[in-house]
């Protein structure tokens, strides 16, 4: 059952790039997202009014991390780029993962 989530959950990360950049997202950040998702982050996007933009913006701003510097901490790590066919994250990974960034 393990294995299935998790080839579940490296199908469906892999197809994150392709549905981001269909959204719009550049070629350049999507895989970082992706990659981001793979070590247990979340991601949130939305379709809003012209009018909310700012506002909600400011509110996901709270809680965002830099993408840039994330490249930077995981190149440092000997990270070379977003690969699909890489498993999720388990468990304990996310923990450490996350404890890096506090």
């Amino acid at each position: 059952a393990a294995t299935a989530v998790g080839a579940a959950a490296g199908a469906a990360t892999g197809g994150l790039v392709g549905a981001l950049t269909q959204a719009g997202v550049s070629d350049d950040d999507a895989p970082l997202y992706a990659e981001g998702v793979r070590r247990g982050g979340s991601l949130v996007t939305a379709k809003v009014a012209d009018g909310d933009k700012a506002r909600l913006e400011s509110v996901l701003d709270t809680s965002s991390v830099n993408l840039q510097d994330r490249r930077t901490a995981w190149q440092k790590d000997g990270w070379t780029g977003y690969d699909p066919a890489s498993q999720p994250y388990g468990a304990e990974e996310v923990r450490k993962e996350r404890t890096l960034y506090r």
